[in-house]
């Protein structure tokens, strides 16, 4: 692995082009173009200070921050893919297997593993029949897949940069190897204190909620025919801020308010960028290992213990929440099982407690072999679950066309990664909101079955909303 040195240093500079030069010449023997990936260890940069310092250069960019792995921002395009339709993670999936195959690191032991970066809207497809006329599914691609050309990925003790250099007969390795030791001066210099997160701007609703309820009520009626066993319906605060929202910082502000949560961020290169804290994996793939997690029934918490704690056992002794989570739980595993898979997993559901919220969950696992399906197959299976859509899936999903007024977008849909060696992790973008200059939509969804209650249902929206909202600065 390469250590970084000053940009003056001929040495450093010099085995770099010399490298460049090499992945050029396979690249040209090979007659397809390489992907040539250098790897430098820089003193920690914290990931919301990339954005800072590399995303006008950058304005596509993936921020992927898990409380269980280094964060990880992947900034510009050296390859990319977009696809749509039903078979788009299948298209997807075709796109990352050829460019696996194609890396060729500095680091002869191949430690470095080369990241794709994945996001999908909910739907294949924007709905044509929307309310709106400018649907923010247009500014995000059905299912978008990249190999970043700058990837910062921070630990405790310091921070990792990759460059991934796209090799073909016509690339300028002189103007790449410049380039490559700007960008590197740049986060060198940068200065990576934790500043302390300001208090969020004033925001004006322009949107509201208030039809929430009457899309419940429809949706009961539905399920007390029989024609639907549970909808998740969602709805959208629309809210605009004197000054335009700092997305950096509110991703500071989103990692320290959900420390149990993914933190991520899509930027479509075009001015606007998804955000949110996921607390809903949807698929992990490590070392052969496979881990989804059924995540469905929601309370509130509270600051009193002993109000906390009869909060959590009624949550668990509900008989509509947990028939709602069982739904989940039956899906997943039905769906693992028609890829061949053993999933495996507790009869009864868990908790997992967060700051502001808690939910019934329970860990699904199965082993993979190397002929196994691969991640954004099973991610064409599993999404969308029960958890995001409802059951009969393809029914909730025509009702939920027909009763949201706006496209869902990223909203409850796959973010995640895919590397070289196979491993994988996706989440389910729920607690996000669409970011464009100084205005904010932020999305809360409900899983609606059998005793919902129209009332309850919007304040817990209305909580995951306020949540949210607190974290935009």
């Amino acid at each position: 692995m390469p250590a970084l040195q000053h940009e003056s240093d001929l040495f450093t500079t010099t085995e770099t082009l010399r490298f460049l030069k090499h992945c050029q010449r396979q690249a040209v023997q090979a007659d397809h173009a390489k992907i040539a990936s250098l790897t430098f260890e820089i003193a920690a940069v914290v990931p919301w200070a990339v954005l800072a310092i590399l995303g006008a250069a950058h304005p596509r960019y993936f921020y992927y921050d898990s409380p269980k792995a280094p964060a990880t921002v992947g900034l510009g395009a050296a390859v990319d893919c977009v696809s749509s339709g039903p078979l788009r993670f299948e298209q997807a999936q075709a796109f990352v297997h050829l460019w696996q195959r194609r890396f060729i690191y500095a680091d002869s032991v191949q430690s470095p593993k080369g990241r794709f970066f994945c996001s999908a809207t909910f739907f294949a497809k924007a709905a044509t029949e929307m309310a709106e006329p400018n649907a923010d599914s247009a500014h995000f691609e059905p299912a978008y897949v990249f190999v970043p050309e700058v990837q910062v990925t921070t630990r405790a003790d310091g921070s990792t940069v990759t460059f991934n250099c796209l090799m073909m007969a016509a690339t300028d390795l002189d103007r790449t190897t410049a380039q490559i030791y700007r960008q590197l001066q740049q986060l060198t210099a940068a200065d990576s204190k934790q500043d302390s997160i300001p208090h969020p701007v004033n925001q004006c609703v322009t949107k509201g909620v208030a039809d929430f309820e009457r899309a419940v009520t429809a949706a009961l009626q539905q399920v007390h025919s029989g024609k639907l066993h549970k909808v998740v319906l969602a709805d959208v605060m629309d809210v605009v801020a004197p000054q335009p929202v700092n997305v950096g910082r509110s991703l500071q502000a989103l990692r320290q308010n959900h420390p149990d949560c993914t933190v991520f961020s899509v930027g479509n290169g075009r001015g606007q960028s998804f955000i949110g804290a996921s607390p809903e994996r949807l698929l992990s793939i490590a070392n052969g290992q496979l881990t989804t997690d059924a995540l469905a029934g929601s309370a509130s918490r509270s600051q009193t213990p002993g109000i906390d704690i009869q909060l959590a056992q009624t949550l668990l002794n509900s008989e509509k929440e947990r028939y709602e989570h069982q739904v989940v739980v039956e899906f997943i595993v039905q769906q693992l099982r028609s890829l061949g898979l053993n999933p495996h997993y507790t009869a009864t559901p868990k908790l997992l407690q967060l700051r502001h919220i808690q939910h019934l969950h329970t860990q699904i696992s199965a082993v993979l072999s190397p002929q196994t399906v691969p991640p954004l197959d099973i991610l064409a299976k599993l999404h969308p679950t029960p958890a995001v859509a409802g059951v009969p899936r393809q029914a909730a999903c025509q009702f939920i066309r027909h009763h949201e007024t706006f496209d869902r977008s990223l909203y409850a849909a796959p973010i995640g990664w895919i590397d070289t060696q196979g491993n994988s992790e996706f989440v389910v973008g729920i607690r996000s909101a669409l970011i464009n200059g100084c205005q904010a939509r932020l999305y809360a969804g409900a899983g609606i079955v059998a005793g919902s209650e129209p009332a309850k249902e919007l304040a817990e929206i209305k909580l995951k909303l306020q949540t949210l909202l607190s974290a935009l600065v």
